[in-house]
């Protein structure tokens, strides 16, 4: 090294020779490691069972080149610092600014590439999650995970460029932790409605498309889980919208979860001296060759009661989606009805008997 000084002879030509062999040198370091990465690191990562570090070593490899420059650049400030140490003042702070830009820029890019691989990761660990469970991947709780972490993370960025910069962030975090305070006080309805969309996504009661019964006693479907309500599709294409809060406290009937198959029920009354086993056949036959209906678990007739004027059977099937289940009951009864006329099965209507007793004359 000191050859080299010697034979340069000027003091900032040596300096500003290495600046550029440090910087250039930097650039060849993060050319060859995007090359190893690229040929062996990928053939060692494709031998492992998960495919979240193939996806993680993209980003890295898309990023390599600006984390050389930036990284090439500020070490090649500090060997430029030495030339400038017996320079003005005017000199030594350009190149204080140059090198803080150099670290903001140095800072912005590890920042985008932290993101970048935590968004991966997240998605990735919700995919495996839902493939390993058998469950819809949620889209609406990909986006909330993804902003709490980039904000985090750039939180972390801000903290520590101010930090480099000699600011003292101990009173930013108490700043921002009373501002935190303030802010929850003064929104805790809003606060416990978003906390109780993250629990929905989360836990999962429900999702989008689930018929479910709200505690209020409408019944709809679900059309959007959003951060601070639901809104649920009722039948009349109105749309209802229920704060997240009130329903994770609530009792929710969800009629399409584990499964959509649903029941089919169908009240049956007949006159007192009916067959109830020809009844029995007669409705089990139209309910078998129904072709909505499942075979298995097979449907049933139930004997419920004996009415004041009729006798009282329920047929019970079941049918793969509860979108169905009202046609099914419709078809069934126009059905029954015609049968019953058919067959000469009367169907029963409230009657009273009347019995006039005459006094005795006197």
């Amino acid at each position: 090294m000191q050859n080299l000084r010697e034979y340069f002879g000027n003091t900032i030509l040596f300096h500003a020779v290495m600046t550029g062999l440090i910087f250039l040198g930097t650039l060849i370091v993060g050319w060859i490691v995007k090359r190893f990465l690229s040929t062996v690191g990928r053939k060692l990562i494709a031998k492992t069972e998960s495919e979240l570090d193939d996806l993680i070593l993209e980003i890295i490899l898309d990023k390599i080149k600006w984390i050389a420059i930036v990284v090439g650049a500020y070490l090649a400030s500090e060997e430029l610092t030495k030339a400038t140490a017996e320079a003005d003042i005017t000199a030594r702070q350009l190149l204080g600014y140059a090198k803080g830009i150099i670290f903001v820029s140095f800072v912005t890019v590890l920042t985008f590439v932290l993101i970048r691989i935590a968004d991966t990761s997240v998605k990735y660990a919700m995919e495996t999650h839902a493939k390993r469970t058998s469950s819809k991947f949620n889209d609406a709780l990909l986006p909330l995970l993804n902003r709490l972490v980039n904000i985090v993370i750039g939180l972390i960025a801000i903290i520590i460029t101010l930090h480099h910069f000699g600011q003292d962030v101990s009173s930013l975090v108490v700043s921002l932790g009373v501002g935190s305070l303030a802010i929850a006080l003064a929104a805790q309805d809003t606060l416990a409605n978003m906390i109780g969309g993250f629990v929905i996504m989360m836990d999962r009661p429900f999702r989008v498309g689930d018929r479910i019964k709200l505690p209020t006693g409408e019944i709809g479907d679900v059309h959007e889980i959003g951060i601070r309500s639901t809104s649920v599709l009722d039948f009349d294409n109105n749309m209802i919208v229920s704060p997240n809060a009130e329903l994770i406290k609530a009792r929710i009937v969800n009629f399409s979860y584990p499964t959509s198959e649903i029941r089919a029920i169908v009240d049956i009354s007949v006159a007192y001296g009916t067959d109830v086993g020809n009844v029995r056949t007669l409705v089990l036959n139209l309910a078998s060759a129904h072709p909505d209906v499942l075979k298995n678990p097979p449907p049933e007739v139930l004997f419920l009661s004996f009415g004041d004027s009729s006798l009282n059977l329920q047929l019970i099937a079941r049918t793969d989606d509860f979108r169905k289940r009202g046609k099914i009951e419709t078809t069934l009864r126009e059905q029954l009805y015609n049968a019953f006329q058919k067959e000469g099965i009367e169907m029963p209507f409230p009657q009273r008997v009347v019995r006039v007793i005459n006094p005795p004359h006197a």
